[in-house]
């Protein structure tokens, strides 16, 4: 993809003169407005204008883009974020997308409008210096931070067998998506530190279609006593299911979430939680989005790690 200084090089002027005639500002000679346009078009260059607007400081926006899915998370964090934008003299612009395929485009659109554009959920493959993953985060020269589902997932097994349980199911969204990866990462870690096997039969995809998902562990005759699942409306789902199947929760199988949306207080049992840190993330994100208003780059003091904590509800029995 083409870039400003391509522009500038192709047409032998400053990349100042490529941002006045891009954006239409008078005092450019009309020999270098020609040679600039000329430019832009033999190298098909499409104008950052959310790098323009950063300059000049006339964005007036924030985009956020939301998969449809996430709808305990986004609930939480919508009015919350848009408060946040609002005190740095902002508004947000909100787009949701229903697959990874609708991500990319969405972004680029937004970055095209916005001073920096916040990603909830899978970040997309875009790389550019206004984007910002919400729930991660990277230094220069150090790996990827941000909220640790592995070590959510090994607290949410180690709590479970602190009550006694030993046949543990695992709920992700699929996986291919990093936070997936991450959980059961958490969870293999726990069953070899406890010496305990690794049964795949317990490990189940939603896949976007959780019923289907839980209904084949039921189904499978496996042994379990209790499921960790990555969103409140999973486990709202497997409560569901499993009292249809005339299975009590949580005397035959306990149940735990890594999310704790308001939901989770209002199910039945109360949902027991690994409570996802949304105010500590908004915090870090609304600071990165801060630096980008005021022109300088994005960092993240090294080692900076956000985990979440336990909130113990009904949901858990103890078996031991």
């Amino acid at each position: 993809m083409a870039t400003i200084d391509d522009v500038s090089k192709l047409a032998n002027v400053s990349r100042a003169t490529v941002s006045r005639v891009l954006t239409g500002t008078r005092g450019v000679r009309d020999e270098s407005r020609e040679a600039v346009l000329r430019a832009v078009e033999e190298l098909n260059y499409r104008p950052s204008f959310a790098a323009q607007n950063l300059a000049s400081q006339t964005s007036s926006y924030v985009g956020l883009v939301i998969p449809a899915y996430e709808t305990g998370i986004s609930h939480a964090l919508l009015p919350l974020l848009s408060q946040a934008v609002k005190s740095l003299n902002k508004s947000l612009l909100v787009q949701y997308v229903h697959s990874e395929a609708e991500q990319q485009p969405t972004i680029e659109d937004l970055q095209h409008q916005c001073v920096a554009v916040v990603v909830l959920g899978k970040k997309s493959q875009v790389n550019a210096s206004n984007l910002i993953a919400f729930d991660e985060y990277s230094v220069e020269g150090s790996t990827t931070h941000g909220y640790n589902y592995a070590f959510a997932t090994e607290s949410a097994c180690r709590y479970m067998l602190g009550k006694g349980h030993r046949n543990i199911a695992l709920l992700i969204d699929n996986q291919q998506d990093e936070a997936s990866k991450q959980m059961l990462e958490g969870y293999r870690n726990v069953l070899q530190n406890y010496s305990l096997p690794f049964n795949r039969q317990l490990l189940v995809a939603a896949n976007n279609n959780v019923e289907q998902g839980l209904i084949t562990l039921i189904n499978s005759f496996t042994k379990y006593t209790a499921i960790i699942t990555k969103r409140d409306c999973y486990a709202a789902e497997a409560m569901r299911l499993l009292r249809e199947f005339n299975i009590a929760v949580p005397q035959e199988v306990s149940l735990i979430s890594l999310e704790d949306s308001p939901l989770a207080s209002l199910l039945y049992p109360p949902l027991t939680c690994i409570a996802y840190p949304l105010e500590q993330l908004l915090d870090i994100c609304v600071q990165r989005i801060r630096l980008l208003i005021n022109g300088r780059p994005i960092y993240i003091p090294e080692g900076q790690t956000v985990t979440g904590r336990l909130v113990a509800r009904g949901s858990v029995a103890d078996i031991s």
